[in-house]
This record gives C-alpha cells, structure tokens and sequence, in this order.
C-alpha cells in the first residue's frame, strides 16, 4: 500500500528471533511476569496493525468498486471499536443497556424483509391476457391398452411474460360537411377534436410520453428521436423541444397549487442542485444555475430554479414570512429563515449530514466507531417505529424512551472528543459540527410528525442528478424553468403513488378541453388518484365540463 514501508522478510525473521531470545531470557532470570507483560504487549501493538490494515484494504476495494453506499459492515464496524476498545470503555458501559428487545426487532424486520425478497414474483393479475391451449396428439389422447378415448380433467398451468414493443397510431379525425341545398349560403362542418397544441401533430398520449421519457426515465429528446425514427417516424428535437414547452405552460396551474400545498405544510424539507445552462455570453459557454427542491409533508414536491445559488434567488424568497419546521443541512443560506431576518421558521437539523462527518473519517480514524455506533442506533428506533406503524405521538413516547439515552451518550462523546482535538483537525471539525447544531439535531424527540433527516428531500433531488448526467445541461434558463416545473408534477405524482403517463395524458385532455380553473385542485395528483379509485372508468365527457 501507497505509505507504507517496504517489509524484509529476512528482517522480520531476525526481529521475531530476537524477541524470542529476549523472552527466553527473562524465564531463565525469573522474570516470568515481565516476559508474559512484554508478549502481551507486542501482541496487542501486532493486533492493532492487523486492524489499521484491514481497515485500508476495505478503503481500497470500496474506491475500486466504486461503492456511494454510506452503509458500514457490521465486521468493519466491530474492527473500529476493537480499535479504540480502551478509550472508549466509560462510554460503552451501559449503551446496550435497554436496546436488547430493540436489536431482536430489528433482527425480526431484517428477517421479514429477507422472506419477502425470496419469494417469486406472479404477473400483475391488471395486465392482459392471450390464452394459448396446448393439446396433446391425438395419438396420444387414447389408451394404450383398449383404446378408449382418455377425458380431459383440467390443465397444467404456466405463466409468461412477453413485451410489445410501443407503437404510433394514427387518429384520423373526420369532421362531417354539410351544404345548405336549398339557399346554397355556405357549408356547417362538426366540431373537431380538442387540441392542446393548435394545429400540431401530437395527442396527449405521445406528449405525456415525451414527457415522462425525459424527466421520470432520464431519456434525453435526441436519443427519444432517434427512437421514434426507428419507428418510421421522423420528430426533429427541436419540435419535441416546443411540445415538452407546451405541456409545461399547460401544467403550470396545477404547478402553482403544489406549491401553495407545500407552503401550507407542517413541515417543509429544502435543499438545491446545480444545473448546467447553456449560456452564449458566458466566455466557456454554459454556467451553472442551482435547482432548489422544497418538499411539504413528504407528499408535495415544488422545484424551483433560480440562475445563481443565492439565497435571495431560493429559500429567502419561497419561504420568507414562515414560521413553522423548516428542516435543512447547516449550509449558512439557510441561516435568515431561522434568525427573524427571512422568517422565523423552527430549525430541524439533519442526522445524515452529522453521521456523513464521521463516515468520511471511518478509514483513517477508528474513533468514530463510537458515534457511528450510537447514530446506527438513533435509526433503528425509527425502524422499529415504522414496523409497528407507530403514530406521531406513540412514536415520540418510543423515541423519548430508547433514542434520549443515545443522545445524552453521543453528547459527552463528542464535547470530550472536541476538547482533546486540536481545532483545525477533521474530527474536531466532524464534532463541532454536530455540536452547533444540537438543538436542531434533537428537536425530533419532540415532535413524531418530523424525522431525523433531510435525505426524503434528496431522494428528490436524485431524480434530477440522474437525468442530469444524460442530459447535460439545460439549453436556456426558460428551459431549466420549464425542467422545474415538470420535476415538480411528476416527483409529486411518485410519492402519490400515481402513473405519471396515464395521469399527464388525462390531464392534458381535460386542460385542452378548457377545464375550469375553479375546479383546477381536482387535478392534483392525490385527487386525481381518488377520483380514479372510486370510478376507475374514465369518463371521458368530464374533460369536457363547463
């Protein structure tokens, strides 16, 4: 490995030859206890390099493989305590205490999840089917013996799964004509069907899936039309580019109620993303914008871009005047919603960027074994909690029981730890971090209806980086703001559990047909859904209500 010194196998034999010699030594003198506290001790010093090494050689395959998992192995987990077994035993004595029953369940819900995992999966009962009937020769279907002809008693059934590929469809719309015979004054032709782009070529159902495509399955418009040409269908990308605009300028109603039920809600996660721009004025040609998510209640998903990372081009405006739970990483943009300046919002810290602090020195510092340990265990409550389905306030009573001792010990810890470090070093820094924002880190055992992090706000956000890595960069600020606007409907749609395709297509009509704006809140993914669970046929004349 890169640093260390290189071993001489002869050395090594001599340096083990002479320890011998010198143990040997102080027997033959009757310094028995010396030679066993001199073995012992060289032992240990051999059992420490033993662990520093294989510490290191995790590092390294993980880097190789590639591994973004901040999850530690129990095994390498065990190897960090054993390596700071004595600095830490006043604090480890009594950490278990109470937490027995709590590991049994999390054993028992592993357990669970692992059946579930084992288990073969049948076709959806929702999908169609083509019955293929297999018979058996004639010859066959009689006995051998007498001849007679056997009766059928049923059938060996199996199931297969088979893929049609998508196709175009053609809707010829024919508008009936009709003259006026008896005074010839003109022609009356039918009413013709509705159409969100005048005159343009697609239905809903083709721009839903240009949508869809691009910002939920990360398909870039050159690569979808390059696809629709191996169709026979020739879609230039700029004309999929002025469709994916016409459908955000028709979503952008049903935008600004999901921001207005993101304001409203108890709690509001926030955290940004770049995004690159293609900018001509720029000297390299492209700059960088920042994307902020804001998520109410884990149910409502708002993204706004903004063309700098101010906070007066994000947070400072979206959530000025708010007084309730803002939760957050300790980034200092956020500092004016806390401090009366912006609002008076109530701070939540975030557990996994404190933890992340620690993780990051796991292979060069055994020490934060320790908090690492006390953190994994903070989110086993919470796993305990959702097994048992717990409601907000059982599940602080759960947390006021098992997670305050936690707390109290990871506290002593890290003052501890923060005094004995020199300031500029990076555990100290990991501490202090934590330690500024206790108050906010522990507001949690408070209240049931907020969590221990900001990570269902980045899971949000991942859906942008991913896209991001296909796409590249958006060709124009009004195109990163129409980007916004779509990652806002369609993050909304996930967590309501609802098709994006069959819900933009539906949509899209309704809109196209001059929908009501007073009953626009009907079109909210979460109505939408319940409308379509109480009446699963789609009545196609609703779209056209007055």
């Amino acid at each position: 490995m890169a640093g260390d010194p290189v071993v001489n196998p002869l050395q090594t034999k001599r340096d083990i030859a002479a320890v011998g010699t010198l143990l040997r030594s102080l027997v033959a003198e009757g310094r028995g206890e010396e030679a066993v506290d001199a073995a012992i001790a060289m032992l240990l010093q051999v059992c420490e390099r033993n662990s520093e090494l294989t510490l290191r050689l995790e590092q390294l395959r993980r880097e190789r493989s590639g591994r973004r998992s901040e999850k530690i192995a129990a095994a390498q987990l065990a190897l960090m305590l054993e390596l700071v077994g004595e600095t830490d035993d006043r604090e480890t004595e009594g950490a278990e205490e109470g937490l027995d029953d709590l590991e049994g369940e999390g054993e028992k819900e592993g357990e669970r999840q692992a059946k579930g995992r084992a288990r073969r999966t049948r076709p959806p009962k929702h999908l169609p089917r083509d019955i293929v009937e297999h018979e058996l020769p004639e010859a066959q279907q009689r006995c051998e013996d007498c001849g007679e002809r056997l009766n059928r008693i049923g059938y060996d059934v199996s199931e297969q799964v088979e893929f049609v590929a998508a196709h175009f469809r053609v809707k010829e719309h024919r508008r009936a004509k009709y003259a006026y015979r008896c005074c010839k004054s003109g022609v009356r032709t039918a009413p013709g069907p509705d159409k969100l782009i005048d005159k343009g070529l697609p239905g809903t159902g083709l721009l839903a899936q240009v949508v869809v495509s691009k910002y939920n399955d990360h398909i870039p418009l050159n690569r979808q039309s390059g696809i629709y040409q191996r169709e026979g269908v020739d879609i230039p990308v700029s004309t999929l580019c002025d469709w994916v605009g016409a459908v955000a300028e028709e979503m952008r109603p049903i935008v600004d109620l999901i921001r207005e039920r993101m304001l409203d809600s108890y709690l509001v996660q926030t955290d940004s993303s770049g995004l690159k721009v293609l900018d001509r004025d720029d000297p390299e040609g492209v700059r960088k914008g920042t994307m902020w998510a804001y998520v109410g209640d884990r149910q409502w998903v708002y993204f706004e871009y903004a063309k700098t990372g101010a906070g007066a081009d994000g947070p400072w405006q979206t959530l000025q005047g708010r007084q309730g739970y803002v939760q957050a990483d300790a980034a200092t943009v956020f500092d004016r919603l806390f401090n009366g300046q912006c609002a008076k919002a109530v701070e939540i810290g975030c557990f996994a960027h404190g933890r992340r602090k620690f993780y990051n020195l796991k292979d060069s510092d055994p020490r934060v074994a320790y908090p690492l340990q006390l953190i994994g265990k903070l989110y086993r409550v919470e796993t305990i909690a959702d097994a048992r389905d717990l409601d907000a306030e059982a599940r602080v009573e759960l947390r006021r029981q098992r997670s305050t001792g936690l707390l109290e010990r990871l506290h002593r810890w890290l003052v501890r730890t923060a005094a004995r470090e020199p300031p500029e070093s990076a555990l100290y820094k990991a501490c202090a971090y934590s330690l500024n924002q206790w108050e906010a880190l522990t507001r949690f055992l408070e209240d049931g209806r907020v969590g221990l992090d900001n990570n269902h706000c980045e899971l949000q956000i991942r859906s942008l980086a991913v896209g991001r890595k296909n796409y590249l960069h958006a060709g124009s600020d009004a195109g990163a703001e129409r980007a916004a606007a779509l990652y806002t409907v369609l993050r909304t749609c996930a967590l309501h559990r609802v098709d994006p395709c069959s819900y933009l297509k539906d949509v899209l009509d309704k809109l196209a047909a001059r929908w009501p704006s007073e009953r626009m809140q009907q079109l909210l993914p979460d109505a939408w859904a319940a409308a379509r669970a109480a009446d699963p046929v789609n009545d196609q004349t609703t779209a056209r209500t007055p």
